[in-house]
């Protein structure tokens, strides 16, 4: 009897043995085939970990200092007008006393037409010339433009012609212009002040002229004040 219990015991407990070591083999393998963990990589800090390393220097702006320029009214000075008119009445004269002729009609009405629609305006920055039907076609030069000044004396020197190249070699022509002398003498302190010397000014009648200014018998080719606005005006 004793020898049959410690038999059952031995089996039973070696089947015991073979059910847990049948259960547990699956489990085992399971985890050797899973894959072994990665250690992490070192990571990089955005900011600098050692503050003894160098810094980037910071970039200092000095406050600019604010420079006022000058006034506007300094720099560019208004445009004044020196004188304004048409063409002086004594170019009317010649084709008027050829009206007793057939052909002088056409002359006559000619220098009447320029009476009528061209106008010479004269100003310390420019030179405008209004000519053509109405006066439509305007010519306009700048003082800085203008490389040689001709001129010719018409009627004693009441009237004269002049004719204005420019440096680009452009021309301009201004006839029968009225005050004559006093108008040469303005125009020829707005040039280039190698303008006058290479076109022979003063000649003597812009000298003569010129004395009459200094006694006070002609008034000087200059602009009137700002504040009053009187225009020198073609004699009709």
């Amino acid at each position: 009897m004793k020898l049959f219990l410690v038999a059952t015991c031995t089996l039973s407990g070696a089947a015991s043995f073979a059910l847990s070591g049948a259960a547990t083999t699956p489990r085992s393998a399971a985890l050797a085939a899973m894959p072994a963990r990665v250690a992490p990589a070192a990571i990089r800090a955005a900011y600098n970990p050692d503050p003894m390393a160098k810094a980037r220097p910071k970039k200092s702006k000095e406050p600019k200092e604010k420079v006022k320029g000058p006034a506007t009214s300094t720099l560019i000075a208004p445009e004044q007008t020196f004188f304004e008119g048409p063409p002086s009445m004594t170019e009317t004269l010649i084709p008027g006393l050829s009206l007793f002729t057939v052909v002088g009609v056409i002359p006559f009405t000619a220098s009447l037409a320029r009476q009528a629609w061209t106008r010479y305006k004269i100003t310390n920055r420019r030179i405008e010339v209004a000519s053509g039907f109405q006066g439509k076609d305007v010519v306009q030069i700048l003082w800085r433009e203008v490389y040689d000044v001709k001129w010719l004396r018409r009627y004693g020197g009441a009237a004269g012609d002049m004719v204005f190249t420019l440096k680009d070699g452009s021309k301009l022509e201004m006839r029968s212009v009225s005050q004559f002398d006093r108008n040469l003498a303005y125009i020829m302190s707005q040039v280039d002040e190698a303008v006058p010397e290479a076109c022979g000014y003063p000649d003597k009648p812009a000298l003569e002229y010129k004395e009459k200014v200094a006694s006070g018998a002609e008034p000087a080719p200059v602009l009137p004040p700002l504040e009053a606005t009187p225009v020198a005006v073609a004699e009709e």
